[in-house]
């Protein structure tokens, strides 16, 4: 089965990243977003300003598969 890195970047700091096992680059786009999602949730009740959360997936070989970004703009 592939192994893909999921990396999540917030507002230009690495918060970490991670090895996957799926099956398919589509699992893994498909993952990639239910973990934006999750994570935007948590770290949007601390943020206090306009941040950008965004999550990278490489393949074993370290080539780029799927990138998104979540641009949070919050009024004062």
């Amino acid at each position: 089965m592939p192994h893909y890195r999921f990396e999540v970047v917030w507002n230009g700091e690495s918060l970490g990243d991670a090895w996957v096992d799926l099956a398919t680059i589509s699992d893994a786009r498909q993952e990639a977003l239910r973990a934006l999602h999750d994570i935007a949730g948590e770290e949007t009740v601390v943020a206090e300003q306009d941040r950008k959360l965004v999550l990278s997936v490489q393949d074993e070989a370290g080539l780029s598969v799927y990138s998104a970004t979540l641009t949070l703009s919050q009024s004062h």
